[in-house]
């Protein structure tokens, strides 16, 4: 949910898509807590660090989150990362549960 209005700070149609996409996330979420829904919330979130790597660097040159970048886009990846560790920890606790 957080990184839907993350992205609703943008104008841009592939902007909008993502937003549409983490809500999606969310309510699949919400609504069904799936493991199905924690690897689409994982994979929806490492897609949205590729997409933004690029644009975190200058000339190959390795930067940390905020230099270099705006800082909508330093708390989207920061926050995107977070969400891939917490769905990473359920999945693995939801599929290693005995039973």
């Amino acid at each position: 949910m957080t990184s839907a209005v993350l992205h609703g700070a943008s104008l841009s149609v592939l902007t909008f898509a993502m937003a549409a996409a983490c809500l999606y996330c969310a309510y699949e979420l919400w609504r069904f807590d799936t493991v199905r829904s924690w690897v689409l919330v994982a994979v929806m979130n490492i897609a949205m660090i590729a997409v933004h790597l690029p644009l975190m660097g200058h000339h190959g040159h390795t930067v940390t989150p905020g230099a270099g970048m705006g800082t909508t886009m330093a708390v989207a990846t920061v926050v995107a990362a977070a969400e891939i560790m917490l769905a990473a920890a359920v999945l693995f606790a939801r599929t290693r549960a005995p039973g």
